[in-house]
């Protein structure tokens, strides 16, 4: 089979679907397919430096006429990269986001089927309506603009049920869909970890990109609260880069954290890290179905989290589920897991949950099913 893998993220962006469609292309090559990838870069010379002198102008001019363009833009890019490639006999388009998929399906002449993987936490409408200010007028444009083009998609892939739910209003009818959550590779679930005591306490870590909705600043404050309290045995590992990381930074200098919250950047396997600790703590506000906490659960750190999004999908009956929102009551959930026998008994339900639900063979065996039924008369809905 000759897959396109088609997405805006291109391979150096800090973003779990640029580990998702790597690992995939690994994968498939690894089953015998044929994988060619197209992402923004792959745009022809000559346009992509148009695009990028118009680009200039749109983004000066506002809020409005950057979303605009952003949409617009990498819908072309994805078009003209994609078209570049139409003498190339592709079965199937693998897109990591809609406007890729259709963009490739349009420059390919409408001949090869789209599989679409739904990596949003909501929908794409509701996404960029939350991160910008954007008048009535132009939401309801993008609503139609996006109800367009998941009318020309029929084969989805979604990884959470939570996915699905919240964007369905926004797909047609008749949709043909598989829920197939994230996996972790084979070098991870075969890792040997061992979890030692440390003499400097309780090691709590957290992945993600550093910004508002990931929400580091809840556990910066827990550090604070567990040092009111009188505790200081603890560590807390920050890994990830992104915005608000020198605000935080500044954050933990000022509460006088320093010798107790550390900031470790971006990293290309950060479960190495995850697997030297002894809590994973999660505090994402929004989240569909992060790896973090699949490579947690592999390496056997348990995992606290809050339950927003698919994240209650992720843990075996809620064990691991933040009861509370707050750095006190927070805290207080934590300081459970202080006990190494609690972590012991909540790390072992975890890893085995995750050994059955995250099976990435299983999981690809499956996508490559919905591949062979994309390419048929698939069934109306798949969903196993």
């Amino acid at each position: 089979m000759n897959v396109l893998i088609v997405t805006f993220l291109a391979t150096y962006s800090p973003s779990g679907v640029v580990t998702y469609y790597r690992t995939l292309s690994q994968d498939l090559v690894r089953r015998g397919h044929q994988v060619t990838v197209v992402e923004t870069t792959d745009t022809p010379p000559f346009w992509n430096k148009l695009l990028n002198i118009i680009g200039h102008v749109f983004n000066r001019l506002g809020t409005v006429s950057r979303v605009i363009w952003f949409e617009l833009s990498y819908f072309v890019r994805l078009y003209l990269g994609a078209r570049a490639r139409r003498t190339e006999a592709f079965d199937v388009i693998h897109a990591q986001d809609v406007r890729s998929g259709v963009a490739a399906w349009l420059a390919l002449g409408k001949k090869v089927p789209v599989v679409l993987t739904c990596h949003f936490n909501d929908d794409p409408v509701t996404e960029l309506t939350t991160a910008n200010k954007l008048p009535g007028w132009l939401q309801k444009q993008l609503t139609r603009w996006y109800g367009y083009l998941f009318s020309q998609v029929r084969n989805y892939v979604f990884v959470s049920d939570y996915a699905y739910q919240k964007s369905k209003h926004l797909l047609p009818a008749d949709v043909n869909k598989v829920i197939l959550y994230n996996t972790v590779s084979a070098e991870i679930a075969t890792a040997t970890i061992t979890h030692e005591a440390s003499e400097e306490g309780l090691t709590i870590s957290n992945v993600g990109y550093v910004d508002e909705r990931k929400n580091q600043k809840l556990l910066i404050e827990v550090g604070d609260e567990l040092r009111r309290r009188g505790v200081e045995k603890f560590n807390i590992w920050l890994i990830g880069d992104g915005p608000k990381r020198t605000e935080y930074e500044q954050l933990v200098a000022e509460l006088k954290l320093t010798d107790h919250v550390t900031f470790y950047g971006r990293q290309a396997a950060p479960w190495r890290l995850v697997a030297q600790t002894d809590l994973y703590v999660h505090t994402a506000l929004n989240d569909n179905c992060p790896y973090s906490i699949i490579e947690a659960m592999a390496v056997q750190t348990p995992v606290l989290a809050l339950p927003v999004g698919g994240i209650p999908e992720m843990v075996p009956g809620h064990d691991g589920l933040l009861k509370s929102t707050d750095a006190e009551g927070v805290t207080d959930e934590i300081l459970h897991y202080f006990d190494p026998a609690e972590r012991k008994t909540l790390a072992i339900r975890q890893a085995d949950f995750a050994a059955v639900h995250f099976d990435h063979e299983t999981a690809l065996t499956r996508l490559i099913t919905f591949y062979d039924q994309a390419l048929n008369e698939p069934l109306s809905v798949l969903n196993a």
